[in-house]
């Protein structure tokens, strides 16, 4: 029975995903929502009383997938310089692999929803990225500044970068791209 209802709740989620992306979380009805996923209204009522309660299901769904993606690999990196670009590639290129999920999150974390959120639950799935990005940028002009401005300062260019990729249809070279806006920022942080 668990199983079913995972397999029912990760099927609204997904459908929710993809309408939320396309349609805004306003421009989405849960009927349609419901339809896309292949379930009654009353099922998906059943498993998310309130739309805001699927909004935030699949934000953490979505967000929990993300940051395993992009914390891969960045407890082999030796200094932070090369953890903070490990990280910087595997968060574009989460967002570039994932389209749909990617744009899900811009939306979320420019909405009202993420406002609910107590500032400690954006980055608390995150602690290998967390760790990172605290130890660097503390040693950076972020000194003393709340993490989650340096965060928002360091997303900014990411998503510029994964927008371009996207929107290029890949005629980009990706591998240039992401290095060179790397290169970029940290010098820009960091002075070196």
């Amino acid at each position: 029975m668990t199983e079913e209802r995972n397999e029912k709740k990760a099927a609204i989620a997904g459908a929710a995903v993809r309408l939320f992306t396309e349609r805004g979380f306003h421009g989405t009805p849960t009927s349609l929502i419901a339809r896309e996923a292949g379930v009654s209204n009353g099922t998906l009522f059943h498993y998310f009383p309130k739309k805001e309660e699927l909004i935030n299901f699949a934000y953490f769904e979505v967000k929990s997938r993300m940051v395993e993606e992009i914390g891969r690999g960045v407890d082999g990196e030796q200094a932070n310089r090369e953890k903070m670009r490990r990280l910087w590639r595997n968060a574009v290129l989460w967002g570039v692999e994932h389209p749909d999920e990617y744009m899900f999150v811009q939306q979320f974390c420019s909405s009202p929803f993420v406002r609910k959120l107590p500032p400690e639950e954006f980055l608390k799935d995150a602690p290998a990225v967390y760790e990172i990005l605290t130890e660097t940028l503390g040693k950076t002009c972020f000194e003393g500044m709340p993490i989650e401005v340096a965060f928002s300062v360091i997303s900014s260019p990411i998503d510029a970068v994964v927008r371009s990729i996207i929107n290029s249809g890949g005629n980009l070279d990706r591998d240039r791209l992401i290095d060179a806006s790397f290169e970029i920022v940290w010098r820009g942080l960091t002075g070196e």
